[in-house]
């Protein structure tokens, strides 16, 4: 199993007994053209009775309400709500800022198993799955399919980072290129710390958000976002050569929580579709009682 630093195929695979406790995929009105599991607003032969309208060219005669036809003399036709599924995108970050952690596990791992959840989830649910893995240089596209297939893809690339086989990387340049492949009426799911959140990050979440259902999901680990106390000396570092030390006070923990606080107001500003996720959090739960609970989900 995974140990807490780098996702475990074997550990995202297990998930899938989890996802079947996730209550986020109610069933929902959408707009795509492939048929499913969920109502949509486009009208067809489907499975679930909608009205009786006049009878049009190009209506389906075996649709004619032959009793209400006969009635009322003049053609009615029966209309049905078309059954029609959703392409779920997962954007999942694996890049430096996400290797780190202080409880449980680092914060790529954590966004290894939401996206596996997720995922899982969806598929139980009879949605497409796909989206972009990416890290700081590369990324890579899953076109969205009702497989487990695309799963195990999307696996293959969060735990081989070597797979990544296209150049760019980065949130800006994954949300860029989801925009350009994203079917409207869809859901994106953004998991990330968004730690070089900028304006043009603002931007293309924004307009994702137009043209699809959009869940940020900030992943942090607790010391990120508040020292473990007002009291104390505390020594970090990245590379084993350079050092940070921080002598906790009141003044200090305020100035060091702020740039997490600042980052979440951002993304809270863009989306109040919104979960923060920290690296000791018991998923399930928080996945079903955040803030998709409050939205409808």
């Amino acid at each position: 199993m995974s140990n807490g630093i780098n996702p475990d195929i074997k550990e995202l695979l297990a998930l899938r007994h989890y996802a079947t406790n996730i209550k986020f995929f109610n069933k929902m009105k959408v707009n795509t053209a492939q048929t499913g599991s969920h109502l949509s607003v486009a009208r067809g032969r489907g499975m679930d009775f909608d009205e009786v309208r006049r009878y049009q060219n190009g209506d389906d005669i075996r649709l004619i309400h032959w009793p209400l036809t006969a009635r009322l003399g003049k053609p009615y036709t029966k209309i049905y709500k078309e059954e029609r599924e959703r392409a779920v995108y997962l954007l999942v970050d694996q890049s430096y800022s996400m290797q780190f952690g202080t409880r449980v596990c680092f914060k790529n791992v954590l966004a290894a198993k939401i996206a596996a959840i997720f995922g899982w989830a969806a598929l139980n649910h009879h949605e497409q799955i796909g989206g972009i893995v990416f890290n700081d240089d590369r990324a890579q596209f899953i076109k969205p399919r009702r497989s487990r297939q695309s799963m195990l893809d999307l696996f293959n690339l969060i735990t081989n980072p070597l797979a990544l086989a296209q150049p760019g990387g980065g949130l800006n340049n994954a949300l860029q290129l989801i925009y350009k492949k994203l079917q409207s009426g869809s859901i994106v799911i953004v998991i990330s710390d968004y730690f070089l959140i900028n304006e043009e990050t603002e931007t293309y979440l924004r307009l994702i958000g137009q043209k699809s259902e959009l869940i940020n999901v900030l992943v942090y680990d607790p010391l990120e976002a508040a020292l473990p106390s007002s009291s104390g000396h505390y020594t970090f570092t990245g590379d084993g050569k350079s050092k940070l030390d921080i002598s906790a006070n009141t003044k200090t923990c305020k100035l060091y929580s702020t740039p997490f606080e600042n980052r979440l107001a951002k993304i809270k500003q863009i989306n109040q579709q919104f979960l923060q996720v920290a690296t000791n959090d018991d998923l399930v739960q928080k996945i079903n009682y955040g803030v998709f609970k409050r939205h409808g989900y």
